[in-house]
């Protein structure tokens, strides 16, 4: 399983588009208490709960984890974990995969430099408020001082999404392989 992790607007959920449209590897649809965006579809981006609704799955043992991320619930559904998916998660949901170890995972952290990461969401239309708020929160919590457990960091800051693409999904099969090779030998 492929687990991407960044800062907002590093590229995460871009380049992950066009690796669906050009590779054998779907995405993970995990659950969220976020207000959905302009052309997100529910089900397809995420599966869009109230907190109540979310809280209730949470009780039932639906999740292999949940965190909480921007003042919004993130929660992924145990059914969907497979050596051909892909899942964009933030540095406490990658220690839980970790930790539970449910399938060989590669975790690739995408680094942007911030003026880029603020130029991205204003592009895509994100309000200022939320824009600041994003970028004072990422400072903590995708600190490389602190995340354990990443197999490779990319800088994005200057590589356009279709090449992103093709080395994300590249370097996660050569990983990938690896990290099988090890599982059988051990």
């Amino acid at each position: 399983m492929l687990v991407l992790l960044g800062p907002s607007a590093s590229g995460k959920t871009e380049s992950a588009k066009i690796m669906i449209n050009r590779y054998p590897i779907s995405r993970v649809v995990t659950c969220t208490t976020r207000p959905r965006r302009i052309n997100e579809i529910d089900g397809f981006d995420y599966r869009f709960f109230s907190v109540d609704e979310f809280k209730a799955l949470e009780k039932k043992g639906y999740f292999i984890e949940t965190a909480e991320y921007n003042e919004n619930l993130y929660g992924t559904p145990k059914d969907e974990l497979a050596d051909d998916k892909f899942i964009i998660l933030e540095p406490q949901g990658l220690k839980s995969f970790l930790y539970l170890n449910p399938c060989p995972i590669v975790a690739i952290y995408l680094k942007t430099e911030e003026s880029v990461r603020i130029s991205r969401m204003k592009e895509r239309k994100d309000k200022m408020k939320d824009i600041n708020h994003r970028i004072l929160s990422d400072r903590e919590d995708f600190n490389l001082d602190n995340i354990t457990g990443l197999d490779l960091i990319i800088d994005t800051t200057d590589i356009n999404l279709s090449d992103l693409a093709d080395l994300i999904y590249n370097r996660y099969t050569e990983l990938l392989r690896t990290k099988k090779g090890e599982r059988n030998e051990s």
